[in-house]
């Protein structure tokens, strides 16, 4: 690994003296090994947004005179920012920022607006809109607090360290384990960075640009995690939400760093053939898109893998807008305001683009209710309250997950659910708890008509009754 260690103050760093080769005075940023750095300052495709808001300026300008009460000759530290030099065909160095644009993006503002003729000379454009709107507002609140900026920020005065590699691989390691910014970056922007270092450079803007398209990820993310972990020949666990670090490890390994380097954007399904008396051969393909838990290569593939999910899960979660499954539509309306289930409907959302991206819509508004009787009995056999943990135990004992994906017809889904038994647990069914509301919500959304005395010995006849059509 080849890397070079320098220290430089802001006022060097966006002066562009980097890419001053023969300075005579004094003002070129060298390495440790006696080198000077060299390169004009860029920001990949892959890079999120520029995103720091006023609590991250309000943050740093506090930081800032903080430290010159202390002490104001001591230069402030900003962290290290991890740069790629790279050689382009003109002979020209470019260091391309893998992590630190949210503080050298902020410093440049501040730059401009302290010393104009400086802070536009630096080489940074963008081209993200989000990007613009934020440098826009962020422009105006500093023009607000000048005279702070003027009366605690020295450029000469404020310090970073630099780490350039000249491997894209190398920066994208310590990229990976070393964050640190203000807004710290979270799996999702790991991934992206991953996958579009593998795109081909030419198609890396409109990559780019699609993957900002695909707004927030986490929900989407987290289903398809529960989605290929939770089954039994290839179980895994998966660390609780509270467990942020280790819940960021696990999406980045299992979306980036474990998928394939071939450059192949490949989908798995399944074909429908049918053999007639004569032995010609019909096929249909029967499943579109891609499949939960297949494997992925990096680059395209897993940006169109997570486009597809993303997609489904908006269409057919967040924002369903399907006037020919009306009662679908209204059954999730429904279902995702009922009080203490939000680990039932992470493992539920699951299930759901499991299903969807396996039969699409074949016996959808049968299928959603179906599953809602498996997936949500948790919330009537507990005793009282649904914990994170007990959910990963009940998909061990209750593989609906598996159920799904190794059924070849939406009949096969069906008659697995209806196989479930239902049962409730007798605690804490009377008066105001979670768990009577809850019951007396699907008791008026199913019209089970029961009464309070009967939720005990009724309940769960009623339910299955109504949701498999069975006469129990």
């Amino acid at each position: 690994m080849s890397v070079q260690v320098a220290t430089c103050t802001v006022d060097q760093l966006i002066s562009q003296h980097l890419i001053d080769y023969e300075a005579k005075d004094g003002t070129a940023i060298v390495c440790s090994e006696g080198q000077p750095i060299t390169g004009m300052l860029s920001i990949p495709e892959y890079q999120r947004p520029y995103c720091w808001q006023r609590q991250q300026l309000k943050s740093l300008l506090e930081d800032i005179k903080s430290h010159r009460l202390l002490s104001s000759e001591q230069p402030y530290y900003l962290g290290s920012l991890i740069l790629h030099q790279e050689m382009l065909s003109n002979g020209i160095s470019r260091l391309n920022i893998i992590d630190g644009q949210q503080r050298v993006t902020t410093l440049s503002l501040i730059a401009f607006l302290l010393n104009p003729s400086l802070g536009a000379s630096n080489s940074l454009s963008f081209d993200n809109l989000a990007s613009q709107q934020q440098i826009k507002h962020n422009l105006k609140w500093l023009q607000e607090h000048l005279d702070e900026l003027k009366d605690c920020i020295a450029l000469d005065k404020l310090q970073f360290t630099l780490v350039v590699t000249q491997s894209e691989d190398d920066a994208y390691r310590f990229f990976e384990t070393q964050n640190t910014g203000g807004v710290r970056l979270g799996g999702p922007d790991i991934i992206k960075a991953h996958h579009l270092r593998a795109v081909d450079k030419t198609f890396q803007t409109m990559f780019a640009q699609k993957w900002e398209g695909l707004g927030e990820l986490d929900a989407t993310i987290s289903a398809l995690l529960k989605g290929r972990f939770w089954q039994q020949m290839n179980a895994r666990e998966l660390p609780s939400y509270q467990q942020t670090k280790l819940v960021k490890d696990t999406i980045v390994k299992e979306l980036a760093q474990d998928t394939g380097t071939s450059k192949e954007d490949i989908s798995y399904g399944r074909i429908r053939r049918v053999q007639g008396l004569s032995g010609e051969i019909s096929q249909q393909i029967s499943q579109q898109g891609y499949d939960v838990r297949q494997p992925l290569n990096a680059g395209t593939n897993s940006i169109h893998y997570l486009s597809y999910f993303q997609e489904l899960s908006h269409r057919y979660w967040e924002n369903p807008d399907l006037p020919h499954l009306a009662s679908y539509q209204g059954f999730v309306t429904w279902l995702k305001n009922l009080d203490g289930c939000g680990y039932l409907e992470g493992l539920y959302q699951a299930c759901l683009l499991l299903y969807i991206s396996q039969f699409g819509e074949d016996q959808l508004e049968v299928a959603a209710k179906k599953l809602f009787r498996v997936v949500y009995s948790r919330r009537v056999s507990n005793q009282k309250a649904v914990r994170e943990n007990s959910i990963s135990a009940f998909v061990k004992e209750t593989p609906v997950l598996d159920w799904i994906a190794l059924s070849y017809t939406p009949d096969q889904c069906c008659k697995r659910l209806d196989r479930f038994e239902l049962r409730v647990d007798p605690s804490n069914i009377n008066g105001n708890s979670v768990k009577k509301r809850f019951m007396d919500k699907v008791n008026n959304e199913f019209g089970l008509s029961l009464n309070d005395e009967q939720y005990e010995k009724e309940f769960a006849v009623a339910l299955t009754r109504k949701v498999t059509g069975s006469s129990l």
